[in-house]
């Protein structure tokens, strides 16, 4: 091998690990203190908590319509559980397997509309946050067997920073009752 084709395959080498790190930076959030960056502010980085939460949100949207558990399994925590609008309780391995078996079951889910969404970053003032909240509203337009339906469902999930960014570590989900019909 001659000295350009080692100086050549080195380049290649760090270029691709320099692309895999400015990757994983886009896709986690950065964890260092504001001491470690005093450019940054406390709430510089309690909005940019936000926007990541915002997209961990998006990729629980995007699992769910594309029935994609290992997308989906890059979300959530390794002590992650859910309860489910009938109270069911699932840890991890559980509500991945539901996703899993969605296809075979005969559902889709043909889109996910998320409202009224709240995002609190709970924060210390001398050290990043450590845990977030996310609460809102899905209205989740659903075949299943053949049968559309539309679950409408107010949720509640926490995350948790990781090295790898947030991590959601706990959902819940109650079922919003349809309205009665109007007597007369």
């Amino acid at each position: 091998m001659t000295k350009n084709t080692r100086i050549s395959r080195s380049l290649s080498l760090v270029s691709a690990l320099v692309a895999s790190c400015l990757f994983a930076s886009a896709c986690s959030q950065a964890t260092a203190s504001e001491s470690a960056h005093p450019e940054i502010t406390q709430e510089e980085m309690h909005m940019k908590d936000i926007e990541t939460l915002k997209e961990a949100e998006q990729i629980w949207v995007k699992s769910l319509t594309t029935a994609d558990a290992k997308l989906l399994a890059t979300l959530i925590d390794d002590h992650f559980s859910f309860i489910g609008p009938d109270a069911q309780v699932e840890d991890r391995k559980a509500y991945l397997a539901g996703y899993e078996g969605m296809k075979q079951a005969g559902i889709s889910v043909e889109s996910i509309d998320l409202s009224e969404l709240e995002f609190r970053v709970l924060d210390s003032a001398d050290e990043p946050a450590q845990v977030a909240i996310v609460t809102g509203r899905v209205a989740a337009h659903v075949t299943m067997q053949g049968t559309p339906i539309v679950e409408n469902v107010r949720f509640t999930r926490v995350y948790r920073r990781t090295p790898d960014g947030w991590r959601m570590l706990a959902g819940q989900g109650t079922r919003i009752p349809d309205p009665e019909p109007p007597k007369g």
